[in-house]
C-alpha cells in the first residue's frame, strides 16, 4: 500500500504537506515575479538620473552615457531632494560636482563639453571657495587659463540651488 493513501483514503498525510508546500510556494513568486518583470511592472527605484544628479552621485559612466544620448551637460536641471541637500535644487552638473567636491567629474565635464568658460569662472570659483576644498579650487582654476580676481564677497553670483526645479 502507498504511504500517501494508506488508511484506504485519498488525503496527503501532513509530513507530504510540509516537505512539498514551500516548493509550491517558492515557484508560484517566481512564476509571479518573472510575469511582472515581463509585463513591465514598475519598478520603484527607476528613475533616470540628470547630469546634475549623475555629477553629484559620481556616477561618470552615466555622466558620459547622458552626453552621448543628446544631453547638455552645461544645462541646469533639477536635484531630487536628499542627493546634494534636503530640497530639491536647480544645478548645472558643474555645480553639483563642485557642491559634493567630486574633481575627476569636473575634469570629465570639461572633457565632454562643459569647460568652464571664462564668464563663467567667478561663480564656479566663488562656490569652490566656499566649499574650501583645495583640490576642487585647483580643478575649477585649471579650467580657465590666467583667470581675472574674482572678488566674492560681493554676492554677484547666484547662490547654487536657486533656481526652482
Amino acid at each position: 500500500m502507498d504511504s500517501l493513501t494508506a488508511g484506504g483514503n485519498n488525503a496527503i498525510s501532513p509530513v507530504a504537506l510540509a516537505l512539498g508546500l514551500p516548493g509550491v510556494i517558492l515557484s508560484l513568486a517566481i512564476v509571479g515575479a518573472a510575469a511582472v518583470s515581463a509585463g513591465g511592472g514598475a519598478n520603484l527605484y527607476d528613475h533616470e538620473l540628470t547630469l546634475a544628479e549623475a555629477a553629484a552621485l559620481h556616477d561618470t559612466a552615466e555622466i558620459v552615457r547622458l552626453v552621448r544620448a543628446g544631453h547638455d551637460p552645461r544645462q541646469a536641471a533639477a536635484v531630487r531632494a536628499g542627493v546634494i541637500r534636503e530640497q530639491p535644487m536647480v544645478l548645472t552638473p558643474m555645480e553639483a560636482a563642485i557642491l559634493e567636491r567630486r574633481v575627476d567629474v569636473i575634469a570629465l565635464l570639461a572633457d565632454v563639453g562643459a569647460a568652464i568658460r571664462a564668464d563663467e569662472f567667478a561663480r564656479y570659483w566663488c562656490l569652490a571657495q566656499a566649499r574650501g576644498d583645495a583640490a576642487v579650487i585647483a580643478a575649477v582654476e585649471s579650467q580657465v587659463p590666467q583667470p581675472a580676481p574674482v572678488d566674492c564677497s560681493s554676492g554677484g553670483s547666484a547662490s547654487p540651488g536657486s533656481r526652482q526645479p
